[in-house]
């Protein structure tokens, strides 16, 4: 049978939604992935389900474009917030939410900004020629003279299946000083998409924080992704970070069924 189904993107990061019916299950992976499939599903770098709890406004399961549940979502979870008010799931302008990682507070602004709170992260360790940081999905980031000039269709699958395969792959990043007035471009390969996609929430996290340990970079950081900005707030405690949150648009596109 044929279900509504609500497709939102943030910053070019582009995502099916819809509510979970009945007691919370894991979905098909082969279905996600159809539905995900750019040329014979929706398209989409990833699905969204959200269920309902009875400690939160709701509960998030994200699963990745090849069908897997995948873990924490930056940009997902800002979009799933942004369908939530507009369902009727909480009102004003703070929510609730659990994510493959716990807890999460959000908040939406009117200028159409949605900001989620993330769990606190440590600081980022020597790998691999670059960095290696969970921000509640594990995520590789590298410093580089031209974002533009990197062939992230070779070097990302050489990475996310090279040195990280024994721990179930990881986000690969780029970042170089070439954005707006000397701010910082950042290009991702994300696992479970497995290309690269317009923008990562959690990797333009992990970058933020990456740039603060090893630049000296400043609360708020602004990163821009192909898909557009995202700014990522902090602070610094005891050789972590706490208090971060990840700020960016969230936008509808349109609305559609799909048969589940």
């Amino acid at each position: 049978m044929a279900e509504q189904f609500e497709k939102y993107h943030g910053t070019g990061n582009d995502f099916i939604l819809l509510r979970g019916r009945g007691p919370r299950q894991v979905w098909s992976a082969d279905h996600v992935a159809q539905a995900c499939h750019r040329q014979l599903g929706i398209g989409a770098d990833g699905l969204m389900v959200l269920w309902d709890s009875a400690e939160a406004d709701f509960h998030l399961d994200y699963y990745n474009a090849d069908g897997g549940l995948g873990s924490l979502c930056g940009n997902g979870s800002r979009c799933a917030v942004a369908y939530a008010y507009a369902h009727g799931l909480f009102v004003g302008s703070t929510c609730h939410f659990f994510a493959a990682d716990g807890l999460h507070t959000a908040f939406r602004h009117e200028n159409g900004l949605v900001t989620v709170e993330f769990a606190p992260a440590g600081r980022p360790v020597p790998q691999w020629e670059g960095f290696y940081l969970d921000t509640g999905s594990p995520h590789h980031i590298a410093m580089v003279a031209q974002v533009a000039d990197i062939p992230v269709l070779q070097e990302g699958p050489a990475l996310r299946y090279g040195p990280y395969a024994h721990q179930g792959g990881a986000n690969i990043n780029w970042i170089s000083p070439t954005g707006p007035d000397g701010t910082w471009e950042i290009r991702t390969y994300e696992r479970g998409v497995e290309n690269e996609t317009l923008s990562c929430g959690t990797g333009a996290v992990a970058a933020a924080l990456t740039l603060h340990a090893l630049k000296g970079c400043t609360s708020p950081v602004s990163l821009y992704a192909r898909g557009g900005r995202l700014d990522i707030a902090f602070e610094v405690a005891d050789q972590a970070y706490r208090d971060i949150q990840l700020t960016g648009p969230a936008t509808h596109v349109y609305t559609g069924t799909w048969p589940w």
